[in-house]
């Protein structure tokens, strides 16, 4: 949930994760937090699969607001977030175990996700670092340092006092994943990486969402939008 919006009151619904090992324990809990008008609470047991979303979805929004630096629209994002939340999903169930299926598809998931990518401070943010790439006429040239630079002055000019959660993350997600050998199985998360730190060009955002894997004949086949 984008926080401003859970304290004006408009409805709303969360996840809570937590497993005690009771019912009736955890649906106390449970109704703790949950007000049916405005903030609506369903539980799961599944603790590492909604933390996990809850960094990964930041990530994401990097890639959604490079999206909407470029104007590209609603369709591109649409498929960002398909591909995004494909590769959370697949992260998850490769470095924690008993992650569920279900997780994703609840609020912590999927909703959680769509919001960040539509109305969180890292798509906004991203959207400033694209445009500013662009505006600068050499989004082919960055180099590393200058993307640390760029991120860290729009942090401070933008957010108040807050901090991204996006640029962290995405270097962790990227060097574990290069650590595994695993950057060819996650286009997606390895291209928001390149754009934001390696210098990558901002248009090349779209060579991370693959549309549609394939076999025909024993061969994968693999489109990108």
């Amino acid at each position: 949930n984008v926080a401003n919006e859970v304290a004006m009151g408009r409805m709303c619904e969360s996840t809570l994760a937590c497993d005690y090992g009771n019912d009736e324990v955890n649906e106390r809990t449970r109704q703790i937090f949950d007000e049916r008008l405005n903030f609506r609470v369903a539980r799961i047991g599944d603790v590492a699969g909604a933390e996990a979303c809850g960094a990964l979805k930041n990530v994401i929004a990097l890639g959604a607001g490079f999206i909407d630096g470029l104007k590209l629209g609603g369709n591109t994002k649409a498929a960002l977030l398909r591909v995004g939340l494909l590769e959370m999903a697949k992260f998850c169930k490769i470095f924690f175990e008993g992650v569920e299926s279900g997780t994703f598809m609840e609020s912590c998931g999927m909703a959680d996700l769509i919001t960040t990518c539509y109305g969180g401070r890292n798509r906004k943010c991203a959207e400033v670092f694209a445009k500013l790439r662009l505006q600068d006429g050499s989004s082919d040239t960055f180099d590393p340092e200058e993307c640390n630079r760029l991120w860290s002055k729009i942090e401070n000019d933008m957010l108040n006092g807050q901090k991204l959660q996006g640029t962290p993350a995405c270097k962790e997600v990227y060097l574990l994943l290069e650590s595994r050998g695993l950057l060819e199985s996650f286009p997606l998360f390895r291209t928001i990486y390149e754009v934001s730190f390696l210098g990558k060009g901002v248009a090349s955002i779209t060579e991370g969402i693959v549309v549609m894997d394939r076999q025909i004949n024993g061969t994968l086949i693999v489109s990108k939008l």
